[in-house]
């Protein structure tokens, strides 16, 4: 037996579906993995959260070679253009105080004869870079640049030779300590570069 349905009393149920779009999607469920390079900052690896697209939340740790660190920080993307967006960002951060190596006396341009004076350091950074970011869904890669202001300490806890006549130490040459703590400001030009990895739902 058939059963036409071409006369029935009741019009034909459409169904039409409506296209997400990026309102529906759910804020907060954007979270990414990072690691980045530069100075003053060191070497990082960051936790971040996207509370919306336009904007990364960023949580650090790491090291600028001489002592550990830790940063926060907030990325604002206004628009993307295909692929590629400008940033802007500003960051905190702070790195324990630890011995001065090669990195950090070429960095804060140490004058040659301060390099035995200044055997430790540790200070706070804050970062106002613009930046470029090229990627967008699960990785982006970014470069930033700008300034930063650095207030910190430098130490010398161990004792120097105090220079005798022309310049030479000899047996009878007495050591000293000059200056146990000094303090340090700077504003200076600063930059890094890193990749976030993405996940979640936003």
């Amino acid at each position: 037996m058939q059963v036409s349905v071409e006369n029935a009393p009741f019009p034909a149920a459409t169904v039409t579906e409506t296209p997400r779009t990026t309102s529906s999607r759910s804020p907060g469920s954007f979270f990414g993995i990072g690691l980045d390079a530069g100075l003053p900052d060191g070497a990082y690896l960051s936790l971040s959260i996207r509370p919306v697209s336009q904007v990364r939340l960023q949580l650090a740790a790491g090291t600028n070679t001489a002592g550990a660190g830790f940063r926060g920080g907030l990325t604002v993307i206004p628009y993307w253009f295909w692929f590629v967006a400008p940033s802007l960002s500003f960051e905190a951060g702070w790195c324990r105080v630890g011995d001065v190596n090669s990195v950090i006396t070429t960095f804060f341009q140490v004058p040659g004869w301060m390099k035995e004076y200044a055997q430790q350091a540790g200070y706070s950074y804050y970062n106002g870079h613009l930046g470029l970011e090229i990627g967008k869904r699960w990785l982006t890669w970014f470069v930033h640049v700008g300034v930063s202001y650095v207030s910190g300490v430098v130490r010398m806890p161990r004792p120097v030779p105090l220079t005798g006549v022309n310049n030479v130490v000899t047996d009878t040459t007495p050591d000293v300590v000059l200056g146990r703590e000094a303090s340090i400001q700077a504003i200076t030009l600063s930059g890094k570069t890193g990749l976030v990895v993405h996940f979640g739902g936003l």
